[in-house]
């Protein structure tokens, strides 16, 4: 990547005008929606196989080729570690991906603390400047819109909203998409999936950390959160429900593309129904779990996020 720069200094300096970041506490409706938008054919939503190789991607052939079949490599790969991955969050090499992928490099990332049980690293984390990190998430995006140019950029990762303060100073001119769900449908979730990522890794998970360092890392994230047009930051920004989303997926994204500037025609409106037809829920399999196997009570939930809950109507 380095000397990609050197050779191209032109990458760092990259134009991406109003990208739009899709966020919300994980298992909130993130991926379907990028998924949809990454339908529309005015939208560029970086493949995972790409944010893997951002380098390569930007150099063309052979390079692209090679990075494209290592892609698909490490998802046969992650699936047979995590064989029970695929119900809950479908990896494919050449659909969208949470741009985690483009800050894990500088190791100041939140995605660590979901695959490890690593509480001194979390403590770390938390005092660090997030600012070099997101800078090199522009750089490593700047690879790819100069392989690919496009004038709409979709991008998503659940951790943008522990930093949305820095997302703007970064991304001065990012739109943010913030999906809501009800916490109490949300964590159990989410601690599955954590579990699952963990036990690729690990001989052993400890559950119950699991379920405590969620809720009281979600709690920090959902305090002050609340519906806005316009975030403390400056930034513009989208609220949705993930109930609205599943009821009626067609018009979300309609409205993702009014507050975005995308274009949205019936044409458009089809490919959104094309995907939805041709990925039903539990394609993949069913995802299984309960609160309680990770010391959750939908009672203290409901009490600890009643705030956020109201807020939204959740």
């Amino acid at each position: 990547m380095d000397e990609l720069i050197r050779r191209n200094p032109e990458v760092a300096q990259q134009q991406i005008p109003g990208p739009v970041f899709i966020t919300g506490i994980f298992r909130s409706g993130t991926t379907l929606l990028q998924n949809l938008m990454a339908e529309l054919p005015a939208v560029r939503a970086p493949r995972l196989w790409e944010m893997l190789a951002p380098a390569a991607a930007a150099a063309g052939e052979p390079e692209r080729s090679a990075a494209i079949k290592a892609a698909e490599e490490y998802v046969t790969e992650y699936y047979e570690k995590a064989p029970l991955f695929k119900a809950i969050h479908p990896l494919d090499a050449h659909r969208p991906e949470e741009c985690h992928r483009l800050t894990g490099g500088t190791f100041r990332a939140d995605i660590y603390a979901l695959r490890y049980r690593i509480p001194g690293y979390v403590a770390w984390l938390r005092e660090q400047d997030m600012r070099p990190s997101y800078a090199y998430h522009r750089t490593l995006l700047g690879c790819l819109l100069q392989a690919e140019p496009a004038e709409h950029v979709v991008l998503k990762c659940p951790s943008h909203m522990w930093h949305l303060d820095t997302l703007a100073e970064v991304y001065p001119q990012a739109r943010v998409v913030r999906l809501h769900r009800d916490p109490k449908a949300c964590l159990p979730s989410l601690c599955s999936l954590t579990s699952v990522v963990r036990g690729a890794r690990a001989g052993e998970v400890d559950k119950r950390e699991i379920g405590g360092y969620w809720a009281e890392h979600v709690g920090r994230a959902l305090a002050e959160t609340r519906p806005a047009e316009v975030l403390p930051s400056g930034l513009p920004v989208l609220d949705l429900r993930y109930s609205d989303l599943v009821s009626d997926p067609v018009g979300t994204v309609a409205r993702v593309c009014g507050f975005a500037g995308i274009p949205w025609s019936p044409a458009a409106a089809d490919r959104v129904r094309g995907f939805l037809a041709g990925n039903p829920k539990d394609k993949h399999g069913k995802h299984s779990y309960s609160a309680e196997e990770f010391g959750l009570d939908a009672r203290e939930l409901d009490e600890r996020f009643a705030a956020y809950r109201r807020a939204f109507n959740l």
